[in-house]
This record gives C-alpha cells, sequence and structure tokens, in this order.
C-alpha cells in the first residue's frame, strides 16, 4: 500500500490496499494463495461502481471522520472535530464503503477459514495425545480438558459460518474467552501438581509425565484459543496480532521455564540414583541382599523412566515449529488476501 493517501482512490482508502483491475483472467485453481468468492451480487456491485467514476474519486479523509450509525452503515457526513457534522461528502463515499462491506462480507468467513486451518492440525494432535493419558486419579479433570479440546474443534470447523452472524460471533467469543480461563486454571493445577510429584520422597514417573503433559496440552490449547479468540473478534489487525504474539511468547517462556527445571530436577534425581546405585555395589559386592537386589531394581528402573521423560516427554514438543506457526498465521492474513477473484457464478 502506498503510503501517499491522496494518490489513492475511495476505494483503495476504505480497503485499505491497492485495486487493480486485471486485463487478463485470473486462474485461481492454479494458485491456492487466491481468494476465490462467488457473488453475483458483489460482482454487479463491483461492476457497476468501476462503469462509474466513483474509483477516481480520491480523499485523504481519515475513515474515522466519517459518521457510523448504531446499526454499523456509514453517513455520506463527515464529523466535525468536536464530534458534530462538519460536512457533507458526496454520495460517492457511501458507495465505495457500501461495496467495501459486501466485499468484506464475503471475504472475512473465507480468511477466518484459512487463518484457523494454519492450527487445525495442532488441535487434532492434542485431542489425538491427550485421548492417550489414562490416570484413575485425574479422570475428571482429563474430562474437562477433552471438553473444552471439542469446543475448540468445533469453533475451528464451523467458523466459517460463525463469522457470518455478528449474534453467533458475540456467543462463541464469550465462550472461547472462558475456556481459555478454564485453560489457564488446569495448566496452573497440574503444575502445581508437577512440582510436588518431583519434589517427594515417593517418585512416579508415570505421574510426573502424565501431570507435564496435560499442562503442556492445557497451555497448547490455551495458545489455540488465544488465536480464535483473535479471529472471531476480528481483531486481526498488526496492532491486535502484536499483543497476540507477546501473549503466545509469554506462554513459550512459561513453557521452557518449566520443561528446563523439571529437566534439572530428574537430571539430579537421576545422578543421585546413580551415586546410590554405586554404594550399594560397593558395599554387597561380595554378598547377596535380597532387599539390597530390590532397591538396586528400583533405581535402575527410576533412571530408565527418567530418560524416557526427558528423550520422550520433554523434548516431544518444538517451540520453534509454535513459533513458525504462529509467524505464518501473521502472514497469512496479507498473502490470504493479496489476490481476490470474484465471479458472478
Amino acid at each position: 500500500m502506498s503510503n501517499n493517501v491522496e494518490k489513492l482512490t475511495l476505494l483503495e482508502v476504505i480497503l485499505g490496499s491497492k485495486v487493480v483491475v486485471p486485463k487478463l483472467n485470473i486462474q485461481g485453481n492454479q494458485n491456492s494463495n487466491i481468494l476465490n468468492i462467488v457473488s453475483s451480487d458483489l460482482f454487479s456491485g463491483l461492476k457497476h461502481y468501476f462503469d462509474t467514476s466513483a474509483p477516481f474519486f480520491q480523499t485523504s479523509l481519515p475513515l474515522e471522520r466519517i459518521v457510523r450509525y448504531k446499526n454499523g452503515s456509514f453517513s455520506s457526513m463527515e464529523k466535525s472535530v468536536k464530534g458534530g457534522f462538519s460536512q457533507h461528502q458526496g454520495f460517492e463515499i457511501l458507495n465505495g464503503m457500501d461495496v467495501v462491506q459486501q466485499l468484506m462480507t464475503c471475504v472475512m468467513p473465507m480468511l477466518n477459514q484459512r487463518l484457523t486451518s494454519i492450527y487445525s492440525d495442532l488441535i487434532n494432535q492434542n485431542n489425538h495425545y491427550l485421548s492417550q493419558i489414562q490416570d484413575q486419579f485425574i479422570i475428571p479433570e482429563i474430562s474437562k480438558l477433552k471438553s473444552i479440546a471439542e469446543f475448540i474443534q468445533d469453533v475451528s470447523e464451523e467458523i466459517q459460518h460463525i463469522s457470518k452472524s455478528n449474534n453467533l460471533s458475540i456467543a462463541t467469543l464469550t465462550n472461547i474467552q472462558q475456556r481459555r480461563i478454564d485453560l489457564k486454571q488446569v495448566f496452573h493445577t497440574f503444575i502445581t501438581r508437577l512440582e510436588d510429584g518431583v519434589n517427594t520422597q515417593f517418585f512416579d514417573p508415570q505421574s510426573i509425565a502424565n501431570n507435564y503433559l496435560i499442562a503442556r496440552y492445557a497451555l497448547s490449547n490455551y495458545i489455540v484459543s488465544l488465536v480464535l479468540e483473535c479471529i472471531v473478534s476480528g481483531n486481526i489487525d498488526d496492532e491486535s496480532v502484536q499483543r497476540l504474539e507477546e501473549k503466545v511468547e509469554k506462554c513459550f517462556n512459561d513453557l521452557n521455564d518449566i520443561t528446563w527445571k523439571l529437566s534439572d530436577i530428574l537430571e539430579n534425581r537421576k545422578f543421585t540414583n546413580a551415586n546410590e546405585i554405586n554404594n550399594i555395589n560397593s558395599f554387597y559386592r561380595w554378598s547377596y541382599d535380597y532387599m539390597a537386589q530390590n532397591q538396586l531394581h528400583n533405581l535402575h528402573n527410576q533412571n530408565y523412566c527418567i530418560d524416557n521423560i526427558k528423550n520422550r516427554t520433554l523434548s516431544y514438543f518444538d517451540i520453534e515449529v509454535e513459533k513458525q506457526r504462529l509467524k505464518d498465521f501473521v502472514n497469512a492474513r496479507h498473502d490470504f488476501i493479496k489476490t481476490i477473484r470474484i465471479t458472478e457464478s
């Protein structure tokens, strides 16, 4: 987009992007980044717009100076600095805004669907691995997390339909915000259990692994809920997305801190076990003791489980992959609508 607003047509000012009428036919099937819209009403509206002098009507007037009614429609009147009416801008501005509203009504549901699809594999991955956790002591929490995960998946699959209704978008947004709070609560609950589990005398590797995984899945779905909240609310402008990036980055940092801390604790535990194994072997070198052999077996088993947790559980999630996913989301807001192909049928 050009920085010189005065050189942009009114339609370009409203859209915030350059408008080019192609002389050749654009084949949408050859490029996945082309957004194809089939709408006779929008096609007719644009054809009428470009057949008139409206595209050549230029303005440097900021859009926030245009009067907007409670129902969302625009007036042709300009607001004064103090908030009252200043002057009439002409009905060309209404025609331009009407075309843009029609265009965005078609574009936003499709754009939201494409943006959400970036996180669809992560949603499916979370649901799959969450179903693998079996622990009778945490069944209520797992059931709650599964319910939230299913809700997130439903929103992801229905985002295009949801985006077409303001009332449905508001209701969905409220539910997403509540689920986000629930996910953070689950995260903190299992982090507390995790910390208690590694510091207790009774060392249960499976319980530690489960607590870490559930905390990680809760945080992962929390990140997805932040993205969905951003999409459903329509806050995908640069400023809103920057705030989203900051929130997600904080989640990554929290997870890294917890992972590193847990890894250090497990390594220290393994080192202590190794010393105890050496001591037992030295003491019972020339004799056999049943209790000592059981203790050796338990210590070796603990170290084997610690290696599994460190090599599999803690290293399963790749932070860099998640950062790249967020970067793809940020870039996709512009890439997906660089070229919009509108056909009558």
